[in-house]
C-alpha cells in the first residue's frame, strides 16, 4: 500500500507511562513515527489537529475516562487503529467506537501488539461511527461477497441465497486471536470446527527437540478439520501464524449442515478433499523439488488460494509469514530460505518487502515451480 511505502505515523494513547515507552521503542524499531503517547483523550485529538496519524494504537480507559470521543474521530477520519486494554472486549465500559476494532488484552508483548499494527495496515479504514459495526475484512473484491468463506465453496458449487445466508451467519460471530497463538493442541479433545476469516494460521507437529513442521497453510474461508467430532484427540497443533479473526462452530451445526444443506455439505467434502491433494502436493514439494522450487511453488498456490477469496490483486497479496515460517514449511533451513528468495529476487521473478508479496513474473514462476493449479479443483473459475 502506498501510505506504509513511507514511514507511517501510529498515534499512542496509553495511560500507563512505562507501557507507552515500552511500545515507543518497539513501534520505533519497527519502522513507525509515534505521536505520543497520549494520557487523555484531549491530548490525543489536539495532536489530531496538528497532524493526521497513519495507524494508532488506543486504550479505551485514559485518564479522562473512557475515550469514546477518540475512537469515534479515528473512525471519522477512517484511521485503521487497534485497543490495548486491560478491559475485556465485551466489558460494558466499552462504547461503539471500539466495536469490531481488533482488540488485544493487556499485557501483551510490545512484539505482539506491533504484529498486530502490521496486519492492520493491510486492512481498509475501519467504517464511520454512523455506520453499523462490522468485523473488519482485509481486503474487498468486486464480487457480490466479501465473505471468504462463501467465496471459497462458491468456487466449488452453486449455492443458493438460503445457503449463503446460512454461511454468512455461522461465520458472523469472531474473536481475535494475537500472532502464535494456539487454537487446539495436539493431545487436546476437540470443542468445535475453527473457520480463519482473517489473518493466516497452520497445522503443525513438533519433534522432541522442539523442530516445527507446518504441514497446512489455513488461510480466510478454511476450516479446520470438519469431522474433527470424530476424533478423541487432536493428533497436530493448529496455531495462528499472524494475527486472525476466527470463529468457532460448534460440532452439531456442522452435523446439522451435512445432514441438511446438500450444496453446503457438497463443497465442505469438496474442500476437505483440496486439503488432501493439497498435502500430496505439499510432500511431493519437500520430497523432490529443490529449494528455490519448493518456494517458487508456494507463492504461486497462495495466490491461487487468495485470488479465491478476492485476497489477492494484480498478482500480490499480504504474506505474513517469517522465513522461519518458510523454512518450517519447506523442510529448510532460514539460511537457505533467505538464498532462496534472493534467487527468486535476482531472476527478476518477486520482490518480498513489507509483508507483501508481488510476483512480478508469474508465467516463469510457474515455469520455474512446475506448478500446475488442478490439484486445488477449481477449473476455470480463477486464473493462474
Amino acid at each position: 500500500m502506498d501510505f506504509i511505502a513511507q514511514q507511517p505515523v501510529v498515534l499512542l494513547a496509553e495511560a500507563d507511562a512505562i507501557v507507552g515507552i515500552d511500545l515507543c521503542d518497539a513501534l520505533e524499531r519497527a519502522g513507525y513515527r509515534v505521536l505520543g503517547p497520549f494520557a487523555t483523550s484531549r491530548e490525543a485529538l489536539s495532536a489530531m489537529e496538528q497532524e493526521s496519524p497513519t495507524l494508532a494504537i488506543v486504550d479505551v480507559v485514559l485518564r479522562d475516562g473512557v475515550c469514546t470521543a477518540l475512537g469515534g474521530e479515528l473512525r471519522r477520519r477512517g484511521v485503521p487503529f487497534l485497543v490495548h486494554s486491560g478491559l475485556q472486549q465485551q466489558d460494558e465500559s466499552r462504547a461503539l467506537s471500539f466495536q469490531g476494532v481488533p482488540w488485544l488484552s493487556k499485557p501483551a508483548l510490545p512484539e505482539d501488539v506491533v504484529v498486530l499494527l502490521d496486519e492492520l495496515a493491510f486492512l481498509p479504514p475501519a467504517p464511520t461511527i454512523m455506520e453499523p459495526a462490522s468485523p473488519i475484512r482485509l481486503m474487498r473484491s468486486n464480487e457480490d461477497t466479501s465473505n471468504p468463506l462463501v467465496r471459497k465453496l462458491a468456487s466449488f458449487t452453486a449455492l443458493s441465497e438460503a445457503d449463503r445466508a446460512l454461511l454468512e451467519r455461522i461465520s458472523a460471530e469472531t474473536r481475535l486471536v494475537a500472532p502464535n497463538t494456539d487454537l487446539v493442541r495436539e493431545g487436546d479433545k476437540p470443542d468445535g470446527v475453527f473457520l480463519v476469516m482473517e489473518g493466516m494460521a497452520c497445522r503443525h507437529k513438533h519433534r522432541a527437540n522442539g523442530a516445527r513442521q507446518i504441514m497446512a497453510y489455513l488461510l480466510p474461508g478454511d476450516l479446520c478439520d470438519v469431522d474433527v467430532a470424530l476424533l478423541n484427540t487432536m493428533d497436530h497443533t493448529i496455531s495462528t501464524l499472524s494475527a486472525c479473526r476466527v470463529v468457532r462452530i460448534a460440532p452439531e451445526t456442522i452435523a446439522d449442515i451435512l445432514a441438511h444443506h446438500p450444496a453446503v455439505a457438497r463443497a465442505l467434502r469438496m474442500s476437505m478433499l483440496v486439503d488432501e491433494a493439497t498435502l500430496r502436493e505439499w510432500l511431493m514439494n519437500v520430497g523432490r523439488r529443490t529449494a528455490t522450487e519448493r518456494i517458487a511453488h508456494l507463492f504461486c498456490e497462495l495466490l491461487v488460494r487468495l485470488q479465491v477469496v478476492g485476497l489477492a490483486h494484480e498478482n500480490s497479496y499480504a504474506l505474513p509469514l517469517t522465513q522461519a515460517d518458510l523454512a518450517d514449511t519447506t523442510g529448510l533451513s532460514t539460511v537457505h530460505v533467505n538464498r532462496s528468495l534472493q534467487e527468486l529476487r535476482r531472476q527478476g521473478l518477486i520482490e518480498f518487502k513489507s509483508r507483501q508479496l508481488t510476483i512480478l513474473n508469474l508465467p516463469r514462476l510457474r515455469a520455474f515451480g512446475e506448478f500446475k493449479a488442478n490439484y486445488l479443483h477449481l477449473g476455470d473459475r480463477i486464473a493462474a
